[in-house]
């Protein structure tokens, strides 16, 4: 259709309603007429002008954008048509170019008030008037009877949709493009309008507005919108089945104006290339590939293929070299007295927990008997401790502490043994003893101070976090993990696995991905810092140091994270009491994960674990060290800020999970235990303090997102990239969409926002 037959069709419609408003804003009503007299004034005008420069063809009427919201773009617009021109907004007037000067009636003041303005005409510009769009516009709302909105700034793709309209004989009436969605709601339902004109911001407002279900739309008809990304098939079918019968929409970019189902064609094309190639790869048993909004962009998920169990490394030999490294470590110290002092430690903190109870009024002398209730309400103890303290009556009384016939507790052991002066003398001796040991003395310290202030602990008047970061400080709670033999133990059988695990990664390509979860005080990771230091020159390898607490990460980033001398290092949050997904962690992008005591934290350690193991690629390690007895001392200070659990704990009422609870849990979130210890003759089995070793999805094809994305490479798209255990079920036993297209959003969120930091 030409331009001048497209003139005509709107110049018939507006002529068709006559006196009737065709347009509507800011208060003021142009009827069809008025809109045909005041354009025909300034095609006459202009007539006259371009007359003395000669032929019209090649002109483009150039008009300075005008956001007033006057809808005086719209009707210039028009007259380019009526002229047979093109018609183009540009930002700025340009001085340079010659202007023609009009002295006509400003649309926006309808009651006689006349002024100048100027055009701008170019010469042999490409700007070409979009009359496939309108036509498309035109047949969308032909059918339809009423008034037609348009909440949109009067862009092209609403200057053609309004004339449209026209050209149907339906009125206009121009909306606030900024309106809020329950507004916009509200002035649908009220005026009755059978058409829309919207963008999609407006529409995804809309959709999602928990109004919308008890709005009266039964009048709209058609709904045409602009968009710069494809929207999402999910919404699309939600907005048709609540919004309107008719639904159109254009995507508009810099390259253009394109209906959406020519992109969805082009897109659908692209997809099944994609989807191919994807199948293709010899590590991918099955794969679903999601469209995501904009042009050319992709979400992958792929389920790697099975395999018969392997393993690239020697368990046998790896175990027995780090058995004999950490025995050269440890060779200069007397573990058995080692052992002695800690066990002394746990003593003097059982004697403290009576002493407590005396200063509250219980187990003063050897004749007081106490029911439970009696023990829970005489301090009274606070709600949130009243687990921890059932806990202590149960060791008090394994340990001869106290007795019991059945309801009824009372000290086994003289009170004098657990009164100030004793305690005082204990805890004078085990500090000398902790010295000459570690030749340190912050944890006998910090146990000391916990015992001072166990009656207030008890019941919630000082918080036990306070102790442990005192004026918010980490100093004390990092000496905590240096100091005690164990934790040095552990520390260092992390150190000479996660060497090993680098040594051998020497040579390939690809990144080694490690995890610190729950990395606190940065204990752990200070004791790994000189092997990674060493491996940065020549293996590559990232290392991710995560905790639930911003005040971790900030205060070991002040001290170790130079970017210059450890660009390798990287920090963020994690919570292993909620989804990694959530987090922005993807399944499968991680080779080793590191744990130093935190799953013991965990509300519910069977889940945290499984959901470890999911971020674990095949073959990838899971280390983890943890304590699996009871240890007194800490029952009296830092079990006061641990969270009830909800798995095996609370059958036992116990603190940390026994070691064969700790086997089976790694063995059902699938997690094979490769190394376990210290070994069972070793002295420091005694303290139930583990090393533990796993590795993962053995089973597996290694498949990682970074070997597919390369391998993509070619797509030259944007293609984001998650590998999955297994796709998602429906209870039906299908490929679940829905919940893929959820993670797809997600997954492109978490993924750009990570790219913008």
């Amino acid at each position: 259709m030409k331009i001048e037959a497209i003139a005509a069709n709107i110049l018939s419609g507006l002529e068709q309603l006559g006196e009737y408003p065709a347009l509507s804003l800011e208060g003021c009503d142009w009827s069809g007429s008025q809109v045909l007299t005041w354009t025909g004034s300034v095609v006459a005008k202009l007539n006259e002008q371009l007359a003395e420069q000669g032929s019209q063809r090649g002109k483009t009427l150039l008009w300075q954008a005008d956001n007033s919201g006057n809808g005086l773009p719209l009707l210039m617009h028009l007259v380019a048509l009526r002229l047979g021109i093109g018609f183009e907004l540009v930002p700025e007037a340009n001085p340079e170019k010659d202007c023609l000067t009009l002295e006509v009636q400003i649309p926006n003041a309808l009651e006689g008030h006349r002024g100048e303005f100027s055009v701008l005409l170019a010469e042999n510009t490409t700007v070409e008037t979009n009359l496939t769009l309108l036509e498309a516009q035109q047949e969308a709302l032909g059918p339809i009877q009423g008034k037609v909105a348009v909440f949109s700034p009067l862009n092209e793709f609403a200057r053609f949709g309004i004339f449209a309209a026209w050209s149907c004989g339906l009125p206009v009436r121009l909306q606030d493009p900024a309106i809020n969605p329950a507004k916009a709601l509200v002035a649908l339902e009220r005026s009755g309008f059978s058409g829309v004109v919207l963008t999609s911001t407006l529409l995804k407002g809309l959709a999602a507005h928990p109004a919308l279900a008890l709005t009266n739309l039964k009048s709209l008809q058609c709904l045409l919108y602009e968009t710069d990304v494809l929207l999402s098939q999910s919404l699309l079918r939600d907005i048709q089945r609540l919004l309107a019968n008719d639904i159109s929409g254009w995507v508009c970019t810099d390259k253009g104006i394109e209906p959406v189902a020519k992109v969805q064609q082009a897109q659908t094309q692209k997809l099944a290339t994609l989807v191919e190639s994807v199948a293709k790869h010899p590590a991918v048993a099955s794969s679903v590939t999601i469209p995501l909004a904009g042009e050319n962009r992709w979400a992958v998920f792929a389920q790697p293929k099975m395999q018969a169990e392997a393993s690239n490394l020697d368990m046998t030999g790896l175990f027995a070299r780090i058995n004999t490294e950490l025995d050269a470590e440890f060779a200069h110290i007397d573990l058995e007295h080692a052992v002695k002092v800690t066990e002394q430690l746990n003593a003097t903190a059982l004697l403290s927990m009576l002493n407590a109870f005396s200063h509250l009024g219980l187990f003063c002398d050897r004749h007081s008997v106490h029911s439970l209730a009696e023990i829970l309400e005489a301090p009274p103890v606070a709600q949130q401790h009243r687990a921890l303290i059932k806990r202590w009556i149960k060791v008090l009384q394994e340990q001869q502490l106290l007795r019991t016939d059945g309801e009824y507790w009372s000290p086994e052991v003289d009170p004098d043994s657990y009164s100030d002066a004793a305690l005082a003398l204990a805890w004078t001796r085990l500090e000398q003893e902790w010295r000459m040991l570690s030749g340190a003395s912050k944890t006998i310290d910090y146990a000391r101070a916990n015992a001072e202030q166990l009656p207030d602990l008890i019941r919630g008047k000082v918080q036990a976090v306070h102790l442990l970061f005192p004026r918010g400080s980490t100093e004390l709670a990092s000496a905590l993990y240096r100091e005690g033999i164990a934790a040095r133990y552990q520390q260092h059988s992390v150190r000479a696995l996660l060497k090993s695990i680098l040594n051998n990664w020497e040579g390939q390509q690809q990144t080694l991905k490690i995890l610190e979860v729950g990395a606190g005080t940065g204990s752990t990771t200070q004791a790994l810092l000189p092997v990674l230091d060493s491996a940065s020159g020549h293996i590559n390898f990232e290392f991710q140091f995560t905790d639930i607490s911003a005040a971790f990460l900030d205060s070991f980033f002040a001290k170790h994270g130079d970017q210059e001398q450890r660009p390798w290092l990287h920090r963020g949050l994690f919570d292993i009491d909620r989804s990694p997904r959530s987090q922005g962690f993807s399944p499968n992008s991680f080779d080793v994960i590191i744990a130093g005591g935190v799953f013991n934290a965990a509300r519910d350690t069977d889940a945290s674990l499984r959901r470890a193991a999911e971020l674990l690629r095949p073959g990838g390690w899971f280390i983890m060290t943890e304590p699996t007895s009871e240890e007194f001392w800490v029952m009296a200070s830092q079990a006061f800020m641990l969270v009830d659990a909800v798995d095996e704990r609370t059958d036992t009422g116990a603190t940390f999970l026994s070691l064969s609870q700790w086997h089976n849990a790694l063995d059902a979130a699938g997690l094979q235990l490769v190394m376990d210890l210290p070994v069972s003759e070793h002295p420091l089995s005694r303290q139930g303090h583990r090393f533990f070793a796993c590795r993962a999805k053995q089973n597996q094809v290694r498949l990682t997102a970074d070997c597919l994305a390369e391998y993509l490479d070619h797509f030259n798209s944007e293609i984001y990239i998650e590998v999955l255990d297994q796709l998602p079920l429906t209870l039906e036993g299908q490929i679940d969409k829905n919940q893929l297209e959820q993670w797809a959003v997600s997954m492109a969120e978490n993924r750009g926002e990570s790219n913008g930091n």
